[in-house]
Parts: structure tokens; C-alpha cells; sequence
């Protein structure tokens, strides 16, 4: 038996193994992460001042005038929303319409069994660059 031993392919290429899995690790922690996020910002979507706020952009008419009809979202809303005895809710919601794009910022608190919006405005991203306050004069 005149065989020669030839080491392992793992062996001789050690550093490339290496490398190998740390790109993977990074990939699964980056995937992770990125999952993480977009369930826990996409839990917004579900929530009543989410609603609220796509409901009143959708009937008011500067908005729908600017985005144009159907408006829908862009990207998942960024910010929080706590449903507690007194809740408290702040995101910002990215707007996109056959016409153009915009954004709807919510800041609001939940007392006595009711969302109150301290902040409750639209903008579009022109031109012109418009604000439009969707409060009614319960939120005040």
C-alpha cells in the first residue's frame, strides 16, 4: 500500500471555511433581526389610531387630491403604539398614491376609552409641499 495521505479538504482550506461561516452567522443575524423588526413595526398596522389616521387621510380631500386615489402605504409605519388603560401612540406612516407621496405623523394618547391625537397631520411631498391637520375638534 503505496497510498499517500492527502489531508481533508476542510483542512487545507481552513481560512476559507472560516471566512465562510462568518458571512453565514452574519447572514442569519442580519435576517434575524430584520424579521424582528418588521413584525414588531408591522404590529402597528393593527391597531385603532393606525386606522384612524389611513381612514381620515383617505377622506380628506388635499390628500387624496395630491396622492391621488387609491392611497396606500409605501413602507411598514415607524414608531410604537401602547394600548393600555392610558396608551400612548407615536408613528409616522409613509404614503404613496398614483400621483405622489407623502407621510402621516400620529401622536396620540388613550384616555377613558378614547384616542386623542395632540398630533394628527399629513404631508405631502409636493411640489408644493403641503401640511394638512386631519384633527377633528374632539381630538383638541
Amino acid at each position: 500500500m503505496n497510498a499517500q495521505y492527502r489531508k481533508p479538504w476542510v483542512q487545507r482550506h481552513w481560512l476559507l471555511m472560516l471566512v465562510l461561516s462568518f458571512v453565514v452567522m452574519m447572514a442569519l443575524s442580519m435576517a434575524i433581526g430584520i424579521g424582528v423588526m418588521y413584525v414588531v413595526m408591522s404590529s402597528v398596522k393593527n391597531t385603532a389610531p393606525y386606522r384612524e389616521a389611513m381612514e381620515r387621510v383617505r377622506g380628506d380631500e388635499r390628500m387624496t387630491r395630491a396622492l391621488g386615489e387609491p392611497i396606500g402605504t409605501r413602507w411598514i409605519p415607524l414608531g410604537m403604539v401602547e394600548q393600555r388603560e392610558q396608551g400612548r401612540a407615536a408613528f409616522l406612516v409613509f404614503l404613496q398614491g398614483p400621483r405622489g407621496t407623502g407621510t402621516v405623523d400620529v401622536q396620540g394618547v388613550f384616555t377613558d376609552g378614547l384616542w386623542r391625537y395632540q398630533r394628527l397631520q399629513g404631508e405631502t411631498d409636493g411640489p408644493p409641499r403641503d401640511r394638512v391637520d386631519l384633527r377633528r375638534d374632539v381630538d383638541h
